[in-house]
């Protein structure tokens, strides 16, 4: 990697092609190379070398291999293994052959059409499933390790053509394995994708995921943006207001049961919202047999397929790329006294 070929690192992974890089990492397609004659593609998300000397950045990219080394689940993206070369980190992670669910939705606007809702439905208890287990990890002593994904949207939901569905990047989470401390006045996460207390730098638990999971399926619902401004600002004050309306008044084809499920996770206060992904992927589950419309890993790895363009097939992987286009540098940050105007009332004052 990086051209040098007696490094470990070197011996080990045989890059075939460099498929992106963004402010702060680039990506690789790769082989890992076991035994001779075995091998196994994987992806290499590697620290950019002017980088290299950034003390609290390395910190937070090592944070994110210790903890994606602990997650192991089908629906979150594997880390298999970190490591050093030509002084630079890198991770290395399961490679997904498919596209993300912001491709998808992007497809779908260019046609004016809405992905189907059982589609929908399918993916999002697939995510929760991920969440839930997450949500819930322990250490080997049995200590809960209290993560939060912190960063649930679109681009982050990786759909293959075999119609798995995985949660991938906890770049901006928290956990208790983690070195780097983030002062908690800073909004990390994408704006149209924040919880109320997030946006007011209130700190953040399971149930904000769950919120920015059901801002996501509101969207899938509707083909609209739930929380969208004319820049970061407008729409920092509009995942503050937490205004919602049912998605039926936009889609009519939306069943009720599906209005009020989403509706309660997406309620302005914490308290008032599904407290555990089971809970909320339980009540998902219920409107999907209520539709009685069959969906599987098969309808979804079709969709998926039918989705790509000659491009995709061609190898670029653009997935993949996205890991680049989420990077730090793309994820908007603002300290909570930046964007509080004098004399604002506190986040539950109606």
């Amino acid at each position: 990697m990086g051209g040098v070929s007696t490094s470990k690192a070197s011996q080990k992974y045989s890059v075939l092609r460099r498929i992106g890089e963004g402010g702060m990492a680039e990506v690789f397609v790769a082989e890992m190379l076991c035994q001779p004659g075995y091998s196994k593609r994987v992806a290499v998300k590697r620290v950019l070398p002017r980088l290299a000397r950034n003390t609290r950045f390395i910190r937070m990219f090592l944070d994110e291999a210790r903890l994606g080394l602990l997650l192991n689940h089908s629906n979150i993206v594997q880390v298999f293994d970190v490591g050093r070369a030509d002084d630079s980190y890198f991770i290395v992670m399961e490679y997904v052959d498919g596209v993300n669910l912001k491709q998808i939705w992007e497809r779908y606007q260019e046609r004016r059409a809405l992905l189907p809702l059982e589609v929908s439905l399918k993916i999002m208890v697939e995510v929760l499933n991920g969440l839930h287990y997450a949500h819930h990890l322990t250490d080997s002593r049995g200590n809960p390790l209290n993560v939060v994904h912190h960063d649930v949207n679109p681009a982050n939901v990786l759909i293959s053509t075999s119609g798995e569905c995985k949660l991938v990047d906890f770049g901006l989470s928290e956990a208790a394995v983690h070195v780097e401390r983030t002062d908690p006045d800073v909004v990390r996460g994408k704006f149209g994708y924040l919880a109320p207390e997030v946006a007011y730098g209130q700190g953040a638990d399971a149930r904000s995921d769950l919120y920015g999971l059901a801002i996501v399926l509101w969207e899938l619902c509707t083909g609209r943006r739930l929380f969208e401004g004319k820049d970061d600002l407008e729409n920092l004050a509009l995942a503050r207001a937490g205004r919602v309306v049912a998605p039926s008044a936009i889609n009519p084809a939306i069943p009720r049961s599906l209005d009020e499920v989403l509706l309660r996770a997406l309620a302005r206060h914490p308290d008032h919202r599904f407290s555990d992904a089971r809970d909320l992927a339980h009540e998902l589950t219920e409107v999907l047999f209520e539709l009685r419309l069959p969906v599987n890993a098969f309808t979804i790895g079709e969709l998926v397929r039918g989705l790509r363009t000659p491009d995709d097939r061609s190898g670029r992987a653009a997935l993949i790329e996205s890991l680049i286009e989420e990077e730090l540098l793309h994820i908007e940050s603002l300290q909570y006294d930046d964007v509080t105007e004098p004399g604002q009332r506190p986040l539950w004052v109606p």
